[in-house]
């Protein structure tokens, strides 16, 4: 058993990953060796109840990583996969991914940065020029983004994605978030402005390198309704105090990863 205590848990939801979360974690883990220092982080995978050989590779995973955890839920949930891998974090950060979408620049801007905020959101949506979305995706992320501006008060440009969080302040509003699904990080996110903590939104690159699970119509049907739903819960959150949300340039991120 470790005798360390990692500060840094790397969560992430997966399902049907066998082909590629190995390669994940061994690319990732050069960058958190390099940016967290070696056994000071971990990875904390939550799988959505896969059909694959993703088990036997998160299991090779955690004997090679082997503070990092394994969980399983009974059924796809991507909100109630990230709830469980942060309750089961028990660091003073996280860093939230997908298998197919994290940044080493993010990372380190994010580490860097740590004191500074209480939730680094990583956005698809603020620098274009990394957006290599199909066109579709691109118009979804954009209808769903205006809902949150006009309807929810949100200030930033993406809810969904890469996010760092600082467990001490994010922790009590985790605790109270209702929302499961694809609206779990949206509503910690609304819940976090609205509270007044302090937010940072950089961009970062998005490529899609496989073929969409579920069809459009599906996905434009599955959000309405989840927007509904999370419209019901977020109207009750009061507004403590005024946003403190602050947008940063790739540059920025750049000049920092040259440090």
């Amino acid at each position: 058993m470790p005798t360390f205590k990692p500060d840094l848990a790397v969560i992430i939801p997966i399902f049907n990953e066998e082909s590629s979360l190995m390669a994940m974690a061994e690319g990732l883990a050069n960058h958190l060796d390099d940016i967290v220092g070696k056994e000071r982080w971990t990875y904390v995978m939550v799988d959505n109840g896969s059909k694959d050989g993703t088990r036997k590779v998160a299991q090779e995973i955690t004997s090679r990583w082997c503070s990092s955890k394994y969980l399983r839920l009974d059924k796809a949930n991507y909100g109630e996969a990230l709830s469980v891998g942060l309750k089961a974090a028990s660091t003073q950060y996280t860093y939230i991914i997908n298998v197919d979408f994290w940044d080493p620049i993010f990372l380190h801007w994010s580490w860097h940065h740590r004191e500074s905020y209480d939730l680094i959101i990583g956005s698809k949506r603020s620098d274009f020029s990394l957006n290599q979305q199909l066109p579709f995706r691109t118009m979804l992320s954009w209808g769903l983004n205006t809902i949150l501006k006009f309807a929810f008060g949100f200030v930033g440009t993406d809810t969904h994605g890469q996010k760092f969080l600082k467990m001490e302040t994010m922790e009590n509003i985790l605790k109270v978030t209702e929302m499961r699904q694809a609206q779990f990080d949206t509503e910690f996110t609304l819940r976090a402005q609205r509270s007044g903590l302090k937010l940072a939104e950089v961009p970062v690159p998005i490529k899609e390198y496989r073929k969409p699970r579920n069809p459009m119509i599906r996905k434009l049907i599955f959000n309405l309704i989840g927007t509904v739903g999370l419209w019901r819960v977020v109207r009750k959150i009061p507004t403590l105090r005024a946003p403190q949300f602050h947008r940063f340039a790739r540059k920025d991120m750049l000049n920092i990863a040259k440090k």
